[in-house]
């Protein structure tokens, strides 16, 4: 299967969407906005999203430059 495209280079919107518009991509950064999450956190707050697909996403989101991937703390049990 091919990815859709919206094939209109000139419309930045256009192009926005052909980087981000992917089913779940716009809310996994919506969560990402609110600071930095574990993968598991992303996970509880998406219910219904496969864990394949947010990983896909994450590493799209990743190797275009919209997110970075961090090490953050581990809480201290």
């Amino acid at each position: 299967m091919s990815k859709r495209t919206y094939d209109q280079p000139t419309c930045g919107l256009a192009a926005a969407l052909d980087m981000l518009g992917e089913r779940w991509t716009l809310l996994i950064v919506r969560e990402l906005l609110l600071g930095p999450q574990r993968y598991s956190d992303l996970q509880n707050a998406l219910p219904g999203v496969g864990t394949n697909l947010l990983a896909d996403r994450l590493h799209h989101l990743d190797r275009i430059g919209v997110i970075e991937r961090r090490q953050i703390g581990r809480a201290h049990v």
